[in-house]
């Protein structure tokens, strides 16, 4: 109830209820010309027709066309303008001017820094291993033009929030230089304050302290000028995606990740949020289930590309590049591994969908068996084929979703991919303890990905993502052994379970055709 009131009292309210009038004004406006005037009614069926020839030819998901389709086919008066609004979006030439120059100045740093060591060198060594994992890399690479490849870190894999917390607090009271933390959930509590006290400390001793947590994310954990009390305190924190009174499509590209940088040396990434059910210190869902990874070495600057990049864009601000690339003093040389972090999110920003792409690269390099966990299981077309495929061609296939919904609507949808899947022979288990938050796949011992990728909508197209794309370490079979060990608290869905009631199958059915947008 307190968080409901904080919601509805608060700007993030007012700001929606502008946004509702902004609509219900443009409605108004379309549907008063249409009844007297005759030119507004050609005009509008003008835009309609362009808008349908620029959908047909438009070269997306086929899945993302149609619902745009139906949208513009149901309202013939206002989906073009709906259209014209949210959909063809481009960066202005002040901002790709900046992006240019940013990206420009952060991979010029990182060539100077000590130690750097080229892609093609590293592809070349994953090749003498496997020609269809490099090929798999190279691809990446290709998506994301920032990414590279790394080798020489030290990885461990944390298969609770709470583990992963204990050694995050640990590595952030060693801090010497910096602290870079990106967060999609801040919320004030246990996990915060056991966080906040070493920020305070390491504040005082001239450490950096940088934080960017999403708006709309935060909106009901934090007071809405959080960010600005961090600052006073010498914090440079700031929100990501402020929300304002106005109609665009940017409020639904949302920063999902969460990145921990520790002096350029460590770097956290998964599922865990600040908040303290991520901890299972509050309840909520039953137990919750999170993962993440530690990346000790070289690696830890491919996520400091995505802190900077990101927080760069946000605040409007060219950092030092020079200054966080350069090689720690202790720097780890010693891991036999190769390391890809990468950066994932909505267009233009990102031309392709790098974890959509990522995700069906390794789904088609699996041969023997493939093991995600992932809270939510609403897939597209080329996915759900994707994982089908593998399954047929003697892939052992297995899902772990949750037993304990966090949302009552996204559970049908979850549960509504089960029966296409398992027709093909992919094994469906959900979590019995509660709410699985983990976001990992693993493949026949060699093959890994961990980060904040959600198999929906909403992390593969609307919100910006990470991840790290790992190959011949060893972390890979500890991913692969915490898959195992959570699937002992699991219950296997059989055919019957899996089947949807006719009220189910109609609501899920409404929701499949606008899923794409939301």
């Amino acid at each position: 109830m307190r968080r409901f009131c904080r919601i509805f009292f608060s700007r993030y309210a007012l700001c929606a209820l502008f946004i509702l009038f902004e609509i219900a004004l443009i409605a108004y406006f379309v549907f008063y010309f249409s009844i007297y005037s005759f030119a507004f009614l050609a005009m509008a069926a003008i835009i309609n027709i362009l808008v349908f020839i620029n959908l047909i030819n438009k070269e997306i998901n086929p899945e993302f066309k149609l619902t745009w389709l139906v949208v513009v086919m149901l309202m013939p008066l206002l989906g073009g303008i709906i259209y014209i609004i949210f959909f063809p979006r481009r960066l202005s030439r002040r901002d790709a001017k900046f992006m240019k120059e940013m990206f420009s100045s952060m991979e010029e740093a990182e060539r100077e820094g000590i130690g750097y060591i080229s892609s093609d060198m590293a592809l070349r060594a994953i090749s003498e291993k496997s020609v269809s994992a490099a090929g798999r890399a190279y691809s990446l690479l290709a998506d994301d033009s920032l990414a590279r490849i790394y080798t020489g870190c030290v990885s461990s894999y944390f298969s609770s929030g709470e583990e992963f917390y204990q050694d995050l607090l640990h590595s952030l009271a060693d801090a010497k230089k910096y602290i870079f933390i990106e967060t999609f959930i801040l919320a004030e509590g246990k996990m915060w304050n056991g966080i906040h006290s070493i920020l305070s400390e390491k504040i005082r001793e001239g450490v950096e302290v940088r934080i960017l947590y999403d708006d709309i994310g935060s909106m009901s954990s934090v007071p809405y000028n959080f960010d600005a009390k961090l600052r006073e305190e010498g914090i440079e924190c700031h929100r990501f995606g402020k929300v304002t009174p106005r109609l665009v499509a940017t409020h639904n590209n949302r920063d999902h990740r969460k990145i921990y940088i520790i002096d350029g040396e460590s770097a956290y990434t998964g599922g865990i949020n600040i908040a303290d059910e991520y901890i299972n210190v509050k309840e909520r869902f039953g137990h919750w289930k999170d993962g993440g990874i530690k990346l000790l070495g070289e690696a830890a600057r491919g996520f400091l590309k995505l802190f900077l990049g990101l927080y760069d864009l946000t605040v409007g601000s060219m950092s030092n590049y020079s200054e966080y690339f350069q090689r720690p003093e202790s720097a780890v040389t010693d891991g036999t591994g190769f390391f890809i972090p990468f950066g994932s999110g909505p267009a233009p920003v990102y031309p392709t969908p790098v974890g959509k792409n990522t995700l069906e690269n390794i789904i088609d390099f699996a041969e023997s068996y493939l093991y995600i966990t992932t809270p939510y299981l609403i897939l597209d077309y080329d996915l759900t084929e994707a994982l089908r495929s593998a399954a047929k061609r003697g892939v052992d296939v297995r899902i772990i979703t949750p037993g304990i919904p966090d949302k009552k609507l996204i559970k049908l949808m979850t549960k509504s991919a089960y029966p296409r899947l398992m027709e093909a022979g992919v094994r469906i288990f959900e979590y019995t303890k509660g709410f699985i938050h983990e976001k990992s796949v693993v493949c026949d011992g060699t093959l890994a990905m961990i980060g904040t990728i959600n198999l929906d909508y909403r992390s593969l197209v609307h919100h910006f993502e990470d991840g790290v794309w790992i190959f011949d370490d060893e972390v890979v079979l500890d991913i692969r052994d915490g898959f195992m060990q959570t699937e002992r608290s699991c219950l296997e869905i059989l055919e019957a379970d899996a089947k949807l009631s006719f009220t189910e199958k109609v609501i899920k059915n409404l929701v499949r055709i606008f899923a794409p947008l939301l």
